[in-house]
Order: structure tokens, then C-alpha cells, then sequence
């Protein structure tokens, strides 16, 4: 071996030492903090009373809540659409010594959006209020004896709501409450004995119902 040779390496070996051992740096990773606010979406269904209009009313609904990691309360928007109707007997009138069956069946199906502010009460229960507002498309069928005659008309339709709410687990909740109801009085007949039992104008509502958070 010659000393050119000889010098490189001795040269080399020199540096290794005086380089040490090589560690290479640890890579750190990288960890994404979970979002503060997140929607929350759910279905929910509502059976109650109409204390005036003395008749049974339904709900379906449909939407979101904008729940907050560092908050006690929520914002939630949804659609609802809801149904109740009612059977009316006028009793009878004799013409020319016919005795003729008076009554009307009448539906009011309501669509609204709704605003909902829900906060924490205490352990697992919760308050809410809110409003909506929206259309009521409503029927109304009177029959005289062998004569029909039907109309429908669509109209203005608000309520205002409070309640509780009980979350029996992370999805699913119970609630119960009440709502006062503002609907535009349906021109269909002329004749408002009729009119009025399309209409759930100033109702106050009771409801149970449930909602499935996902």
C-alpha cells in the first residue's frame, strides 16, 4: 500500500472519531387538536294535544345542533312537519222532507324552520326555547247529505316553545314541553263556522317526544 493511500485513510479514520457516534433527530409527531364547535345532526318525533282544538297533533323533524367543546349550551336548526285533523258533525236540517247530515273533515299539515337554544340544567337533564315559522298547507271537506264540496288553501304558519330535555345516553334524548301556535285563519268556504275547524290559530301544544342524535 503506498502513503498517499495510507495518509487518506489514516485521515479518514481520524474523522470518524472525532465525529463520534450519529443519532439521527427524532421526528415529532404531529398532532391535530380536535375542532372546538362541530354540527350535530338528528331526527326527532313528537306526539301531543291541542288543548283548543282538542284534537291529537304529530311532528317529524329534521336538522342540526352546533354543539361547542367549551360552551354549557347549543344551536340548533331543523325542518318539521307536522299533521292534525278533525272530524265535525253540524247535526241535521230537513228540506222538503229530506232530513240531510251536516259535517266537515278538515287537515292542517304545518312545515316550519325552527330555531332551538338548548342549555344545560343540571346532570343529564337540559332547558330549551325557541321559535319557527313557515306555512300550514290545510283541506277542508263539508258534506250535506249526498253533496260534497272541498277546498285547500295555504297559509301562514309561527310558534313559539319551551321545554326539558333528558339525554339517556350520548345519541338518544327525551323531551317534553309546550308551544303556542299563530296560524292565518284559511278563507275556504265563506262561512266561518266552517273555516274555524282548519284552524289552530292561539292553540297551545303538549307534546312528549324523542330525538336520535348521530
Amino acid at each position: 500500500m503506498n502513503k498517499t493511500t495510507l495518509a487518506l485513510s489514516f485521515i479518514a479514520l481520524t474523522a470518524a472519531a472525532q465525529a463520534g457516534d450519529y443519532y439521527p433527530m427524532p421526528v415529532q409527531k404531529q398532532v391535530v387538536p380536535a375542532p372546538e364547535c362541530s354540527l350535530q345532526w338528528f331526527l326527532g318525533a313528537s306526539g301531543g294535544y291541542l288543548t283548543d282544538f282538542d284534537e291529537p297533533m304529530y311532528h317529524l323533524q329534521f336538522g342540526a345542533e352546533k354543539v361547542c367543546k367549551s360552551a354549557c349550551c347549543t344551536h340548533g336548526f331543523y325542518l318539521e312537519l307536522g299533521y292534525t285533523e278533525t272530524d265535525e258533525d253540524y247535526g241535521s236540517i230537513v228540506l222538503s222532507d229530506t232530513s240531510f247530515d251536516i259535517g266537515s273533515d278538515s287537515e292542517i299539515i304545518p312545515l316550519t324552520l325552527n330555531y332551538k337554544y338548548e342549555c344545560y340544567l343540571m346532570d343529564k337533564f337540559n332547558w330549551y326555547i325557541g321559535a319557527g315559522a313557515g306555512v300550514a298547507f290545510t283541506d277542508l271537506e263539508v258534506s250535506a247529505g249526498p253533496l260534497d264540496e272541498s277546498d285547500d288553501e295555504t297559509v301562514f304558519y309561527a310558534q313559539i316553545f319551551t321545554g326539558l330535555s333528558y339525554n339517556f345516553t350520548e345519541h338518544f334524548e327525551i323531551f317534553g314541553g309546550a308551544r303556542y301556535i299563530y296560524m292565518d285563519d284559511p278563507d275556504l268556504t265563506g262561512f266561518s263556522d266552517f273555516d274555524d275547524t282548519a284552524s289552530i290559530d292561539g292553540d297551545v301544544l303538549l307534546e312528549l317526544g324523542l330525538r336520535w342524535n348521530f
